[in-house]
């Protein structure tokens, strides 16, 4: 059975404490942490330029039209039920949904398996891609769609969709998890075809309810994968150092 890896701690503090006799553990170290703060910086930058490119173009832009027409379609096909169903799908990544299901998360994670390595990995991942996309917005200011909108508007722009964002790094890390933790294939395929049915309604709900463009989702997908890849990478990178020390 394949698991992830055990929590990440610094050299210098391994080297201290076997100095003392005994084994210092973080669960996020030192050069994990730097590796993040480039891996940020990295996306903020990319995002960046993706959304100045996008605001760039001329409003008769196919790009453009394609947003606007879409989201005025989807306005003008809007009924009560609809209503309600895409506000329980948006609510799959709300901030109040995320921050329960990573608590709940935690006491399961804990009590089941005695390590907080999994929980951690999912609290850096959303950790990630609420700095990047807070910052991503504010950088960009995009405009929200032309429509009613069904929802407050945040204090954040359109662009990104922190929501599918959030949907995509919290969802597909869930998935991740399961996969590592189980031999069962039908069981990482249910878990992996569940996020992606996760991500999809958080990302049409959004479009639905006149919060963003298609174009905004779609970025805000790339983002929290990216973000989750960045921490599985950095995750299991910590663990190969260890195993080559131990």
């Amino acid at each position: 059975m394949s698991t992830l890896v055990t929590a990440p701690q610094d050299t210098a503090s391994e080297t201290g404490s076997k100095q003392h006799g005994a084994r210092a553990k973080w669960l996020i170290g030192r050069t994990q942490a730097w590796l993040l703060l480039v891996a940020y910086a990295s996306l903020v930058g990319v995002g960046s330029l993706i959304g100045a490119f996008i605001t760039g173009l001329a409003p008769a832009h196919p790009l453009i039209t394609a947003d606007v027409s879409l989201s005025e379609g989807l306005a003008e096909r809007r009924t009560s039920t609809l209503n309600l169903l895409t506000d329980i799908g948006s609510g799959f990544s709300d901030t109040i949904s995320v921050v329960v299901i990573i608590a709940v998360l935690s006491v399961i994670f804990a009590v089941a398996w005695r390590r907080w390595d999994e929980i951690t990995l999912l609290a850096t991942a959303l950790l990630l891609e609420v700095t990047s996309f807070v910052s991503i917005a504010y950088v960009v200011g995009r405009e929200r769609p032309p429509v009613e909108h069904l929802d407050p508007s945040p204090p954040t722009a359109g662009f990104p969709s922190g929501h599918t964002a959030a949907a995509v790094a919290l969802y597909f890390g869930l998935a991740t998890i399961v996969a590592s933790r189980t031999d069962r294939r039908w069981a990482s395929v249910v878990a992996y075809v569940g996020a992606t049915i996760a991500a999809l309604v958080v990302a049409a709900s959004r479009m639905y309810r006149g919060m963003h463009f298609l174009t905004d989702v779609t970025i805000g997908a790339v983002l929290g994968a990216a973000c989750l890849v960045v921490v599985l990478r950095v995750v299991n990178r910590q663990g190969k150092q260890e195993e080559v020390m131990s």
